[in-house]
Protein backbone atom coordinates (compact mmCIF):
# COMPACT_ATOMS: atom_id res chain seq x y z
CA UNK A 1 0.00 0.00 0.00
CA UNK A 2 3.08 2.07 0.47
CA UNK A 3 3.82 2.14 -3.30
CA UNK A 4 0.59 3.99 -4.42
CA UNK A 5 1.38 6.87 -1.93
CA UNK A 6 3.11 10.29 -2.73
CA UNK A 7 4.13 13.15 -1.27
CA UNK A 8 3.51 16.12 -3.21
CA UNK A 9 5.57 19.19 -2.57
CA UNK A 10 4.43 22.04 -3.83
CA UNK A 11 6.49 25.34 -5.74
CA UNK A 12 9.32 24.37 -2.87
CA UNK A 13 11.40 27.41 -2.74
CA UNK A 14 14.34 25.79 -1.08
CA UNK A 15 16.22 22.80 -2.83
CA UNK A 16 17.67 21.50 0.68
CA UNK A 17 14.16 20.76 1.50
CA UNK A 18 13.51 19.04 -0.92
CA UNK A 19 16.72 16.56 0.06
CA UNK A 20 15.63 16.61 3.75
CA UNK A 21 12.19 15.59 2.40
CA UNK A 22 13.40 12.47 0.32
CA UNK A 23 15.24 11.63 3.41
CA UNK A 24 12.40 11.74 6.05
CA UNK A 25 10.28 9.95 2.69
CA UNK A 26 12.85 6.78 2.46
CA UNK A 27 13.27 6.14 6.30
CA UNK A 28 9.40 5.50 6.25
CA UNK A 29 8.96 3.53 3.25
CA UNK A 30 7.98 6.16 1.27
CA UNK A 31 9.06 6.57 -2.25
CA UNK A 32 6.54 8.83 -5.18
CA UNK A 33 7.75 11.90 -4.82
CA UNK A 34 6.08 14.80 -7.10
CA UNK A 35 7.29 18.25 -7.20
CA UNK A 36 4.77 20.90 -8.49
CA UNK A 37 7.12 24.21 -10.25
CA UNK A 38 9.92 23.77 -7.59
CA UNK A 39 12.30 26.77 -7.71
CA UNK A 40 15.52 24.93 -8.00
CA UNK A 41 15.34 21.25 -8.87
CA UNK A 42 17.73 19.14 -9.80
CA UNK A 43 20.30 20.62 -7.41
CA UNK A 44 23.46 19.48 -5.61
CA UNK A 45 22.03 21.16 -2.44
CA UNK A 46 19.10 18.94 -2.88
CA UNK A 47 21.68 15.83 -3.68
CA UNK A 48 23.75 16.73 -0.39
CA UNK A 49 20.23 16.96 2.11
CA UNK A 50 19.23 13.64 0.67
CA UNK A 51 21.89 11.72 1.39
CA UNK A 52 21.59 7.89 1.42
CA UNK A 53 18.08 8.67 -0.32
CA UNK A 54 19.19 10.23 -3.42
CA UNK A 55 17.28 7.40 -5.49
CA UNK A 56 13.89 8.87 -4.11
CA UNK A 57 15.26 12.43 -6.07
CA UNK A 58 16.25 10.17 -9.30
CA UNK A 59 12.60 8.69 -9.60
CA UNK A 60 10.76 12.47 -8.71
CA UNK A 61 8.64 13.52 -10.84
CA UNK A 62 8.24 17.04 -11.97
CA UNK A 63 4.94 18.67 -12.99
CA UNK A 64 3.58 22.15 -13.73
CA UNK A 65 0.47 22.31 -11.75
CA UNK A 66 -0.82 20.38 -8.85
CA UNK A 67 -3.94 19.07 -10.87
CA UNK A 68 -1.28 16.99 -13.11
CA UNK A 69 0.46 15.64 -9.40
CA UNK A 70 -3.32 14.43 -8.21
CA UNK A 71 -5.27 13.95 -10.73
CA UNK A 72 -5.52 10.40 -10.89
CA UNK A 73 -5.45 10.16 -7.18
CA UNK A 74 -8.87 9.21 -5.14
CA UNK A 75 -8.18 11.15 -1.70
CA UNK A 76 -5.64 14.10 -1.65
CA UNK A 77 -4.76 15.58 1.84
CA UNK A 78 -3.22 18.54 2.36
CA UNK A 79 -1.43 19.51 4.60
CA UNK A 80 -1.31 22.70 6.75
CA UNK A 81 -0.86 24.83 9.68
CA UNK A 82 -3.87 26.77 10.18
CA UNK A 83 -7.33 27.02 8.51
CA UNK A 84 -7.76 29.23 5.34
CA UNK A 85 -10.57 30.77 3.76
CA UNK A 86 -11.22 27.75 1.86
CA UNK A 87 -11.81 25.25 4.67
CA UNK A 88 -11.67 21.33 4.46
CA UNK A 89 -13.09 18.45 6.26
CA UNK A 90 -10.30 18.05 9.05
CA UNK A 91 -8.19 14.89 10.14
CA UNK A 92 -5.51 14.48 13.02
CA UNK A 93 -2.33 13.07 11.67
CA UNK A 94 -3.35 9.22 12.65
CA UNK A 95 -6.60 9.51 10.77
CA UNK A 96 -4.82 10.92 7.63
CA UNK A 97 -2.50 8.31 8.09
CA UNK A 98 -5.40 5.50 8.22
CA UNK A 99 -7.52 7.26 5.06
CA UNK A 100 -4.52 7.41 2.90
CA UNK A 101 -3.98 3.81 3.73
CA UNK A 102 -7.34 2.76 3.19
CA UNK A 103 -7.65 4.37 -0.40
CA UNK A 104 -4.14 3.51 -1.25
CA UNK A 105 -5.34 -0.31 -1.60
CA UNK A 106 -7.54 0.57 -4.25
CA UNK A 107 -5.30 3.16 -6.26
CA UNK A 108 -3.00 6.45 -6.09
CA UNK A 109 -3.32 8.88 -3.15
CA UNK A 110 -1.39 11.85 -2.28
CA UNK A 111 -0.73 13.69 0.63
CA UNK A 112 0.02 17.78 -0.51
CA UNK A 113 2.96 20.07 1.49
CA UNK A 114 3.01 24.32 0.14
CA UNK A 115 5.30 26.09 -0.54
CA UNK A 116 7.72 27.08 2.87
CA UNK A 117 6.71 30.77 3.39
CA UNK A 118 3.30 31.23 2.28
CA UNK A 119 1.56 27.23 2.29
CA UNK A 120 -0.72 26.40 0.07
CA UNK A 121 -3.22 28.79 -1.31
CA UNK A 122 -6.73 28.56 -1.50
CA UNK A 123 -6.76 27.20 -5.50
CA UNK A 124 -4.90 24.02 -4.14
CA UNK A 125 -7.29 23.47 -1.74
CA UNK A 126 -10.21 23.33 -4.12
CA UNK A 127 -8.28 20.20 -4.81
CA UNK A 128 -8.16 18.78 -2.05
CA UNK A 129 -10.68 16.74 -0.37
CA UNK A 130 -9.04 16.82 3.25
CA UNK A 131 -6.53 18.82 5.56
CA UNK A 132 -4.37 17.52 8.02
CA UNK A 133 -2.90 19.71 10.65
CA UNK A 134 0.26 18.94 12.96
CA UNK A 135 -0.81 19.57 16.69
CA UNK A 136 2.37 21.86 18.16
CA UNK A 137 2.94 24.14 20.82
CA UNK A 138 1.11 27.58 20.75
CA UNK A 139 4.09 29.23 21.41
CA UNK A 140 5.86 28.33 18.79
CA UNK A 141 3.74 26.67 15.67
CA UNK A 142 6.10 26.24 12.82
CA UNK A 143 7.47 23.01 11.74
CA UNK A 144 9.98 23.16 9.13
CA UNK A 145 8.24 20.92 5.98
CA UNK A 146 10.86 18.35 6.06
CA UNK A 147 9.46 17.31 9.77
CA UNK A 148 6.17 18.10 8.81
CA UNK A 149 6.74 15.27 6.12
CA UNK A 150 8.53 13.35 8.73
CA UNK A 151 5.83 13.35 11.17
CA UNK A 152 3.07 12.41 8.81
CA UNK A 153 5.04 10.01 6.93
CA UNK A 154 5.45 8.38 10.56
CA UNK A 155 2.12 7.95 10.82
CA UNK A 156 1.21 6.46 7.56
CA UNK A 157 3.91 3.50 8.51
CA UNK A 158 3.12 3.22 11.88
CA UNK A 159 -0.27 2.96 10.58
CA UNK A 160 0.69 0.58 8.61
CA UNK A 161 2.86 -1.72 10.50
CA UNK A 162 -0.27 -2.16 13.21
CA UNK A 163 -2.23 -3.48 10.46
CA UNK A 164 0.31 -6.15 10.82
CA UNK A 165 0.47 -6.74 6.75
CA UNK A 166 -3.40 -7.30 6.49
CA UNK A 167 -4.70 -5.37 3.76
CA UNK A 168 -7.36 -2.51 4.35
CA UNK A 169 -10.67 -4.18 3.46
CA UNK A 170 -11.93 -2.62 -0.19
CA UNK A 171 -14.47 -0.12 0.01
CA UNK A 172 -16.14 1.22 -2.74
CA UNK A 173 -14.12 3.32 -5.16
CA UNK A 174 -13.53 7.39 -4.67
CA UNK A 175 -13.26 9.16 -7.86
CA UNK A 176 -9.99 11.02 -8.84
CA UNK A 177 -9.30 14.19 -8.82
CA UNK A 178 -9.89 14.57 -12.84
CA UNK A 179 -13.12 12.92 -12.83
CA UNK A 180 -14.08 14.84 -9.43
CA UNK A 181 -13.17 18.19 -11.40
CA UNK A 182 -15.25 17.20 -14.58
CA UNK A 183 -18.18 17.25 -12.26
CA UNK A 184 -18.26 20.23 -10.32
CA UNK A 185 -17.15 22.39 -14.35
CA UNK A 186 -20.44 20.49 -15.73
CA UNK A 187 -22.45 21.11 -12.15
CA UNK A 188 -21.18 24.20 -12.16
CA UNK A 189 -22.65 25.04 -15.98
CA UNK A 190 -25.92 23.49 -15.53
CA UNK A 191 -26.41 25.82 -12.47
CA UNK A 192 -25.52 28.69 -14.65
CA UNK A 193 -27.96 27.57 -16.97
CA UNK A 194 -31.13 27.34 -14.89
CA UNK A 195 -30.06 30.47 -13.17
CA UNK A 196 -29.56 29.06 -10.22
CA UNK A 197 -26.11 31.20 -8.90
CA UNK A 198 -25.94 34.33 -8.06
CA UNK A 199 -23.88 35.89 -10.66
CA UNK A 200 -23.02 38.69 -8.26
CA UNK A 201 -21.00 35.83 -6.29
CA UNK A 202 -20.75 33.23 -8.37
CA UNK A 203 -17.80 31.23 -6.38
CA UNK A 204 -19.99 31.13 -2.68
CA UNK A 205 -22.40 28.53 -4.06
CA UNK A 206 -19.94 26.32 -5.68
CA UNK A 207 -17.33 26.42 -2.52
CA UNK A 208 -20.14 25.34 -0.52
CA UNK A 209 -20.88 22.61 -2.47
CA UNK A 210 -17.18 21.14 -2.55
CA UNK A 211 -17.48 21.66 0.63
CA UNK A 212 -20.42 19.14 0.98
CA UNK A 213 -19.14 16.99 -1.11
CA UNK A 214 -15.84 16.45 0.33
CA UNK A 215 -17.63 16.16 3.55
CA UNK A 216 -19.97 13.09 2.15
CA UNK A 217 -17.16 11.57 0.83
CA UNK A 218 -18.73 10.72 -3.00
CA UNK A 219 -18.32 7.65 -4.42
CA UNK A 220 -17.17 6.50 -7.67
CA UNK A 221 -20.81 5.20 -8.71
CA UNK A 222 -22.54 8.65 -6.84
CA UNK A 223 -20.82 10.47 -9.09
CA UNK A 224 -21.77 9.64 -12.15
CA UNK A 225 -25.47 8.77 -11.26
CA UNK A 226 -24.89 13.04 -10.24
CA UNK A 227 -23.31 13.42 -13.90
CA UNK A 228 -26.71 11.63 -15.65
CA UNK A 229 -28.93 13.59 -13.16
CA UNK A 230 -26.68 16.31 -14.67
CA UNK A 231 -27.61 15.62 -18.16
CA UNK A 232 -31.42 14.87 -17.68
CA UNK A 233 -31.64 18.52 -16.66
CA UNK A 234 -29.41 19.59 -19.29
CA UNK A 235 -31.55 17.88 -22.35
CA UNK A 236 -34.66 19.11 -20.43
CA UNK A 237 -33.61 22.60 -20.15
CA UNK A 238 -32.24 22.70 -23.98
CA UNK A 239 -35.85 21.36 -24.98
CA UNK A 240 -37.71 23.96 -22.97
Amino acid sequence: MLGNIRIVLVRTFHPGNIGSVARAMKTMGLKQLVLVNPKDFPSDESNKMARTANDVLETAEVVESLFDAVKDSSVVIASTARERGYDLPYLCPEESAQKLLRASNNGEVALVFGPERMGLSNDDLLLCKYRVTIPTHPDYSSLNIAAAVQTLSYEIYKNELISSGEEYPITENSPDIESTELFYKHLEATLNDIEFINKKHPGKVMSKLRQMFNRIEITELELNIMRGILASIDKTNKNK
